[in-house]
């Protein structure tokens, strides 16, 4: 009789052990979620990201860091690159909270050429970090690796961003798209109606 209150003690004591633990991991979850949800970063941007080529101008790049962990940068779908005219997808990725106000990303987007032959792969780490205020954000390079592959998956070249122009980004609202200087969607058309 002793011997089955022990045993049935024992493996109360587990199952709850094992409830509890199980609880804790859901709890984990759920708090690190919420964290990432209040993190500045979190949110819809308009980025001026810098171009392949050295020489060419920023673009604009509507950029989502989502509260689930998701990145998503939109880059033309068309860009000059070494080899040519090329056509990307979107950059697709996970983010995470780096500091207080920074967020590491790895995102990788698909190349291929005009035949639709695939081509490879670009894959980045940036490091954005929010303003004070959680309006504006920077990434001055200096930790930013960009990883090309071709289309077998091995890497051709890694290239550190330091020394490349910063890229910046407004957050995007209703009526702000965040291009840099202009706070308004735009002026309406003489006749357009405005409510």
């Amino acid at each position: 009789m002793r011997r089955r209150s022990v045993l049935l003690s024992a493996v109360s004591g587990a199952l709850t052990g094992a409830l509890t633990f199980g609880r804790s991991n859901e709890v984990a979850a759920r708090q690190e979620t919420a964290s990432l949800a209040d993190h500045p970063m979190t949110g819809m941007w308009l980025a001026m990201a810098n171009s392949p080529l050295p020489d060419d101008p920023q673009v604009p790049v509507p950029s989502l860091l989502a509260a689930d962990g998701t990145v998503l940068l939109m880059f033309p779908v068309t860009q000059k690159g070494p080899q040519g005219v090329q056509f990307n997808s979107a950059y697709v990725g996970t983010w995470e909270p780096e500091t207080e106000r920074r967020a590491h990303f790895t995102a990788v987007q698909l190349l291929s050429d005009a035949d639709g032959a695939f081509l490879g792969s670009v894959t980045v780490d940036g490091h954005p970090e929010a303003s004070e205020d959680g309006q504006s954000f920077v990434d001055d390079n200096a930790l930013v690796m960009v990883t090309i592959r071709d289309a077998a998956g091995a890497v051709l070249q890694e290239v550190s961003g330091a020394g490349a122009p910063a890229v910046t980004g407004i957050r995007m609202a209703p009526g702000t798209p965040g291009f840099p200087g202009g706070g308004s969607a735009g002026t309406p058309m003489t006749g357009t109606p405005t409510s």
